[in-house]
């Protein structure tokens, strides 16, 4: 079992039982206690669990979801306001860093996330086509003269600020799309992109596969962290670009898996996997 599988089994644990113990741990991971010290050390610095004495508990925010079911998980999502303002800087060096993989002439497409909202904010005033189910996003290019605009409708989300649902999912077996740029809640223990909510996540799923290359921005604070809704698995992605990657496990899995990493923080030294 791989260091990630472990970690997932033991959060898996922690949110069936409401807490694990080291001995237990032992033998269903089959591995020796010093190990499971090690991933519960991590996890716990991860902010997914709290130590205590022979194993461990859910981190407080972690409880609170687990007592309070799918609801609970979802109170915990920002809204998009709320989630404009953090990691700013972050978002903004992603979003600066993913320009550079858009041509005029492309039709690309940009999910409702803030750091495709700061993209947005950078595209230049070039020939484009671009399908968003974001508010902010129609808002933002609305002036821009040479970018068609291309809004993906249904039933909308004040919470979030974008459009989702069938009537969202729709519009897209109708255009050939070069690429996508989203993001997600989260990059999990076991390898899949997730959600915080059900919607989003199947609308994104719909848009990975209407879309040629697929581009995920993500900052360094939505990896190896929980969340709710399974998108797709990270091999399913072309090209991670993200500010920080300090995760050397994580690094080579996603290596071995065939993603092509981009570190913006790196600007004249990215390291890029390509895929063959």
């Amino acid at each position: 079992m791989l260091p990630i599988e472990r970690q997932q089994r033991i959060i898996d644990e922690l949110n069936l039982n409401g807490r694990v113990i080291v001995a237990e741990l032992v033998t269903l991971c089959q591995v020796s206690q010093e190990t499971i010290r090690r991933d519960l050390t991590q996890l716990e610095k991860r902010g997914l669990l709290q130590r205590s004495h022979g194993g461990a508990v859910p981190a407080k925010r972690q409880a609170a979801n687990i007592q309070g079911n799918t609801r609970g998980v979802n109170e915990y999502e920002l809204s998009f306001r709320q989630r404009i303002n953090e990691h700013v800087d972050a978002k903004m060096a992603i979003a600066k860093r993913a320009l550079d993989f858009i041509s005029p002439g492309d039709c690309i497409l940009l999910d409702s996330s803030t750091t495709c909202w700061y993209l947005a904010r950078q595209l230049p005033d070039i020939e484009l086509t671009v399908l968003t189910n974001s508010i902010r996003i129609v808002q933002t290019l609305a002036a821009r003269g040479s970018i068609r605009t291309i809004c993906l409708g249904g039933e909308y989300s004040d919470r979030y600020e974008d459009f989702h649902g069938v009537v969202a999912e729709q519009p897209l077996r109708e255009f050939q799309i070069n690429k996508i740029f989203f993001s997600c809640s989260s990059l999990g223990n076991d390898g899949y992109l997730r959600e915080g909510n059900e919607n989003n996540a199947h609308l994104k799923q719909q848009m990975l596969l209407a879309a040629e290359r697929k581009h995920l921005l993500l900052d360094g604070s939505k990896f190896l962290r929980p969340s709710f809704a399974r998108i797709c698995h990270y091999r399913d992605v072309d090209f991670l670009i993200t500010d920080q990657l300090k995760d050397k496990e994580l690094e080579q899995e996603l290596a071995w898996n065939g993603v092509n990493i981009i570190d913006c923080s790196q600007r004249s030294h990215s390291m890029q996997l390509i895929k063959n």
